[in-house]
């Protein structure tokens, strides 16, 4: 007969016959770790990847992102519509003040981001939108989710924390609208990042980053995709790509109109706008060739040099 084993110990027919009461408590040994095993294997570790606005080389803590049971405490400060609003105790007598200046605001800013989307319909609302201590940026679970964590940073900065909201809650309309931006992707981050910025402009500060991919290689991210939203040299590029597409001479497209006809890649973005069918990265890089010589350092303070 095979042997069998568990919790360290073996049954065997060829060993020395035991005592009942022994083999039957080893039986139940044997048993019990069976138990034991398919409990854990119920309830598998899955590595996950979340999904943020970090400044180059930031982090968001590991344990991202708490629910509110299980971190905090957190106290909810209000509601509107479409947002609960929560502050993290720890941040003492900001917390309040952040969270309410998102609460002034965030209604009319997802107004205008179902504007620039065309009026999608969202769902899982309502957004719960968590202001937390950190410096990290913002980050939520999956591109749907509306749990939004928003880092405080030093605590006196209202728009940062509102811009860091627009930044999360508008790759849930990505998500939501389902043509290609990918919140995951460079050119879903780059698109998520010129929304924010277009709510709040003076608040990029840190977080540019043509500048990271006029200082590369150049690579070409406009015919595809970086799947990564933390690398500043992709993002870099998408980002100058969508405000070339609206700010340069000869194409100053709506931004919505750039947002509504998305595609995979930002070249098929750029061919559902224009109506062409050319590759249009040679012509835009060689256009910043002319501002930035490849080669030199370009200290560019946000991501939108045109037109040029």
């Amino acid at each position: 007969m095979p042997s069998e084993s568990g919790s360290g110990l073996r049954i065997d027919d060829t060993a020395r016959p035991l005592s009942p009461l022994i083999s039957i408590l080893n039986r139940i040994s044997f048993l019990a770790g069976k138990v034991y095993e398919v409990k854990n294997m119920a309830k598998p570790t899955v590595a996950h990847k979340h999904h943020v606005l970090v400044k180059p080389g930031g982090q968001i803590p590991a344990t991202a992102p708490r629910l509110a049971r299980d971190g905090g405490p957190y106290t909810q400060r209000g509601t509107t519509p479409n947002f609960n609003i929560f502050f993290e105790n720890a941040l003492g007598a900001n917390g309040p003040v952040l969270a309410d200046a998102v609460l002034a605001n965030c209604e009319q800013d997802l107004a205008a981001l179902q504007n620039v989307f065309g009026n999608i319909a969202i769902p899982n609302l309502p957004f719960n939108v968590y202001v937390v201590t950190g410096d990290f940026g913002a980050y939520h679970a999956t591109c749907a989710a509306t749990e939004l964590h928003c880092a405080a940073f030093d605590g006196s900065n209202r728009d940062l924390v509102r811009m860091l909201m627009v930044a999360e809650a508008d790759e849930v309309c990505m998500a939501a609208q389902g043509v290609g931006w990918n919140c995951g992707f460079s050119n879903g981050e780059a698109l998520s990042r010129i929304l924010a910025t277009e709510a709040y402009p003076a608040q990029l500060d840190g977080f540019a980053s043509a500048s990271a991919w006029l200082n590369s290689n150049r690579d070409d991210f406009v015919n595809q995709n970086d799947p990564a939203d933390t690398n500043y040299i992709s993002i870099g590029c998408a980002a100058l790509f969508i405000n070339y597409l609206r700010n340069q001479t000869g194409l100053q497209f709506a931004l919505g109109q750039i947002v509504q006809n998305g595609g995979q890649t930002l070249t098929q973005t750029y061919q559902n706008v224009t109506g062409n069918n050319d590759d249009p990265f040679p012509a835009f890089a060689d256009l910043l060739n002319t501002k930035f010589p490849a080669g030199t350092a370009a200290n560019w303070p946000d991501d939108n040099p045109f037109p040029i």
